[in-house]
């Protein structure tokens, strides 16, 4: 709560930029010199919680100049409680990035805004009670990629169950209308799932979410998907100052610059975070991504119908005072394509500095 502001620096070196296959290319290198300021704030009113976040940064490169883009990412919430235990959550962001060159599979410049509003009703506590969300999330691109420009309305209602020695278990129904209106398809979800969470232990977590997902669309060529989701995770602490965090999800993802119908995408992640002592601590991380593209070659052709990314990457993080923080974070990627068709390798270094006022 109250007033809270941060600044820092981070310096990102990153060995192929427009993300050429450096098997048959030279890339070019480039240091990318990003200052930040992030203002937090948070006021009670009453039984009531007023958040409000905001952050603005410049990716400025060194070598590649006309890459440079200006980076903002705000958020405004408020906690509104009522009865015993409920609350409801409207929220309203907005951000604004530069595109990565390997969505784009080109060396075109896109600056892509994202916007979302909704809200959000909560109702926890032992015993059964209700769910219940509705968010609306907007994507602009620049005009070469408009065809990527999407607005989806997703609806979700379901009911828990909180048992102190048991857990949270909620059976839940979603609905995510997705539509592509520059290229007149929309895509259409229904999930039927089921998510529990508990605390095995003082040191021990799990979050799981299975789902069924049924997707079709507008589009015979894009058209349809019926399959598992899930969405788990497990951290533990059985082992004094490591922490192990084990990921794996699939899920449809509808904003692609890639697809023009929808993405079925499967990811696993496993990190490891060392505490070498309570200023300093070392982690590894490696995650494996893979997806399906569904589309409708006629109206965006792309020769890509499946990809494949991994990562590898080792952190390093220093406190110097309560007051200043340093980070080190180290990452190879790289990309492979069903086709050979836009692939890549690389290595990312990131040195970061941040002090809070």
């Amino acid at each position: 709560m109250g007033l809270n502001a941060t600044a820092g620096l981070d310096l990102l070196y990153d060995d192929n930029v427009y993300r050429v296959d450096d098997r048959v290319e030279d890339p070019n290198t480039d240091l990318i010199v990003t200052p930040w300021a992030e203002l937090t704030y948070g006021k009670p009113i009453g039984r009531h919680d007023l958040l409000l976040r905001g952050r603005v940064g410049y990716d400025r490169f060194i070598s590649e100049g006309q890459r440079s883009k200006l980076r903002l990412d705000t958020e405004a919430k408020a906690v509104i409680r009522f009865g015993a235990t409920c609350s409801v959550t409207p929220l309203i962001s907005y951000r604004q990035q530069r595109a990565d060159y390997g969505d784009l599979n080109q060396q075109t410049e896109n600056l892509q805004r994202f916007a979302t509003f909704g809200a959000e009703l909560d109702c926890e506590r032992p015993g059964l009670f209700p769910v219940a969300n509705y968010r609306r999330d907007l994507t602009r691109n620049a005009d070469a990629f408009d065809f990527a420009d999407q607005t989806s309305d997703t609806f979700l209602a379901g009911v828990g169950y909180n048992m102190p020695s048991l857990g949270t278990v909620t059976a839940f129904y979603e609905r995510v209308n997705s539509d592509r209106r520059n290229l007149g398809i929309e895509n259409r979800t229904n999930s039927y799932g089921l998510r529990f969470k508990r605390e095995v232990s003082p040191i021990t977590q799990m979050d799981a979410e299975v789902r069924w997902l049924d997707v079709a669309s507008d589009s015979a060529a894009v058209g349809s998907y019926d399959g598992l989701g899930w969405d788990v995770s497990l951290s533990t602490g059985i082992i004094p100052r490591l922490k192990l965090t084990a990921t794996t999800e699939r899920s449809i993802v509808n904003d692609s610059l890639i697809a023009s119908g929808f993405a079925i995408r499967t990811r696993h992640r496993l990190e490891g975070a060392f505490a070498i002592s309570e200023l300093t601590s070392a982690g590894l991380y490696g995650e494996l991504e893979r997806r399906k593209f569904r589309q409708d070659a006629a109206l965006r052709p792309f020769s890509i119908t499946a990809d494949r990314n991994v990562r590898l990457g080792a952190m390093l993080q220093r406190k110097l005072s309560d007051r200043f923080d340093i980070s080190l974070d180290a990452q190879r990627y790289k990309r492979r394509t069903d086709t050979d068709v836009a692939e890549f390798s690389g290595t990312q270094v990131t040195l970061g500095a941040a002090l809070r006022f």
